[in-house]
């Protein structure tokens, strides 16, 4: 149990160092657990003790009558009893203060890992499946017998049963020397099962935490895409599908299930061999005279007390194995790089200008790159509108101008600062962002709308609601804004739910709103509204719009025209009716040909 990750897969980590930093953040709640610890093996290894005093009392009363006060050593012990039972109930608080700290411990790494994963960019989620993570901060933390457990359980079971094994072989010892070394045969070959079998219980936790995570991943992606399974009708496709990683978790639960059984039965085995033996040589010591009937009481009852925890040392160890396994495998998502932050951010004040120079973008997964050397500038109060073929690289523009992708090559700069030396924390507290698919969480629709609201409150909730002309339909729904949307916003239609992206939107009070082809949600009145309210909320707000819809075009200032990941075009849309090929995109992809003159 070295404390080193034995997985090449994972970071190396010192097990052992990484419980002792959690550990130390809860220094005054982990010493009051290990003092009750002690005092909870004190007082049971106490209780055998008292038994040998009194039945030695007994044996002394019966073959020399009269020679002591009885009842002054019986009033004795008497107390000593009820000073031990007092003893006795306040270790009985421990079971329930260690259940309590390892919700503790839950509750913490849970938190502190999310906040991890929160700081990650768009490669870890490449990387990474929703599944996954969600078992990773879930599964290999909850319960019995997984990280949190350990944590506290797990250990202080082990330190439990190692200070009454410790207790009761003083006593012992103090009894009698010889049966005290019978007791000790059965450590030196437990000791060595667990070595010669780590690597084995490592691989084979680790095997089926992966396929727990397995198993979520295609939980999540059933679930998500419950629609397109259904509309297909591949519901006994997907079946099989799952089915098969399904069979890959029968598989490693068995594993770990056979393990287990095989060690505990080894384990076991191995003590009750070595306790007939005791109680053999014990007994014919207590026949010939050599100890009293009282010590070989005591003798017999500390040797069954001490079964349970010499078989619970061995599992601190296969515990422990799978704990490590847990976090490796937090330290992975850990580990992943995070996107570069300045060592002094600039805050970004009110946006008057964003400038993309030189701007490329590839994603790893992909041949070549999503953008190509584009370069624009953007000036408060401009509307800005992105057409292009589909996979041109509209949305992955706007991602940039988010500040999730980092351009490969280029430079995006705020008010002339350049976006990696900004704090992106105030420069996105200024968008507005309305994403292709829009997204919404479990709760009801004003919780939505008021997420990404500093300042909630009921005249922000009406304006933006009406700006997203949603007015009407929330006040067809029989609960209004209290109308819980359900997983994803599955209980409201495409177009309801991006009208919805649209509120939360403008419910930040944006001086910049980047539109990712929301357009297609909405018809042609409620599109001209949409932009009327826009207008009519700040003259000064900045958007970019993408857009496959030729009347967007009229509210915006400017074109980008992007194919291939490059820019073939920036201006008004007249200007750009002068190139070809916008000429002939306008004319194929809108369903009307435009009003461009004739070319020779």
């Amino acid at each position: 149990m070295n404390g080193i990750a034995e997985n090449t897969g994972a970071p190396r980590v010192d097990h052992i160092r990484w419980v002792g930093r959690l550990w130390n953040e809860k220094r005054a709640l982990i010493v009051g657990l290990f003092l009750l610890t002690l005092l909870s093996s004190a007082v049971a290894v106490t209780y055998p003790y008292l038994s040998k005093r009194l039945l030695d009392m007994i044996q002394a009363l019966v073959e020399k009558p009269g020679d002591t006060d009885p009842m002054r050593q019986v009033d004795r012990l008497l107390m000593v009893f009820v000073a031990v039972g007092l003893g006795g109930l306040v270790a009985s608080l421990f079971p329930g203060i260690r259940g309590v700290t390892n919700s503790i411990f839950e509750h913490d790494i849970r938190d502190k890992y999310f906040r991890k994963v929160l700081g990650k960019d768009h490669a870890f989620f490449a990387e990474f499946s929703s599944g996954d993570i969600v078992t990773r901060l879930t599964d290999d933390l909850y319960d019995f017998p997984k990280l949190s457990w350990f944590l506290c359980s797990g250990i202080f079971r082990a330190i439990e049963s190692i200070s009454k094994v410790a207790f009761c072989l003083g006593a012992m010892f103090l009894l009698d020397w010889r049966l005290t070394l019978f007791s000790l045969v059965p450590l030196p070959l437990m000791i060595a099962l667990f070595y010669i079998t780590q690597d084995r219980i490592y691989d084979t936790f680790e095997k089926n935490q992966q396929a727990i995570s397995a198993i979520n991943t295609r939980l999540e992606m059933s679930f998500s895409g419950v629609r397109i399974i259904k509309a297909y009708a591949c519901e006994d496709k997907y079946e099989r599908f799952f089915s098969e990683v399904l069979s890959t978790r029968w598989t490693t639960e068995m594993a770990v299930a056979r393990l287990e059984i095989v060690l505990h039965l080894i384990y076991q085995y191995i003590d009750y061999v070595a306790q007939v033996g005791i109680v053999f040589a014990g007994g014919i010591m207590a026949v010939k005279g050599s100890i009293s009937i009282g010590t070989f009481y005591a003798f017999y009852t500390y040797l069954s007390m001490l079964i349970y925890p010499i078989l619970d040392i061995p599992q601190l160890f296969v515990s422990g194995k799978r704990a490590f396994v847990n976090i490796d495998r937090l330290e992975e998502l850990a580990a992943f790089p995070e996107p570069a932050i300045p060592s002094r951010p600039v805050s970004v004040a009110a946006i008057e200008a964003v400038d993309l120079d030189g701007v490329s973008f590839g994603y790893g997964d992909r041949p070549g790159d999503a953008l190509s050397g584009i370069s624009m500038k953007i000036r408060r109060g401009e509307r800005i509108g992105v057409i292009g073929p589909v996979g041109a690289g509209k949305s992955t523009l706007v991602k940039i101008l988010l500040g999730v992708l980092p351009p490969r090559e280029g430079t995006v700069r705020v008010n002339g600062i350049d976006l990696r030396e900004a704090d992106l924390q105030s420069y996105r507290a200024r968008l507005g962002y309305v994403p292709q698919e829009a997204l919404l969480f479990s709760g009801t629709l004003r919780e939505n709308v008021d997420f990404g609201s500093d300042a909630p409150g009921d005249a922000l909730f009406s304006s933006a609601v009406e700006t997203a002309q949603l007015h009407d339909e929330l006040a067809s729904f029989s609960d209004g804004e209290k109308t819980v949307v359900g997983q994803r916003g599955v209980s409201l239609s495409g177009g309801q739910k991006q009208r919805m992206a649209i509120a939360r939107a403008v419910a930040r009070q944006p001086q910049l709103l980047l539109f990712d082809d929301i357009t297609a949600s909405l018809d042609a009145s409620n599109e001209e509204r949409l932009m009327r309210r826009l207008d009519e909320m700040n003259e000064e707000l900045t958007f970019v719009i993408v857009s496959h819809r030729l009347s967007t075009l009229q509210y915006v200032d400017k074109v980008l025209y992007l194919e291939d990941g490059k820019a073939r075009g920036f201006g008004t849309h007249e200007e750009l009716l002068e190139l070809p090929w916008y000429r002939t995109f306008i004319e194929e992809h809108m369903g009307r040909r435009s009003d461009a003159p004739a070319t020779n």
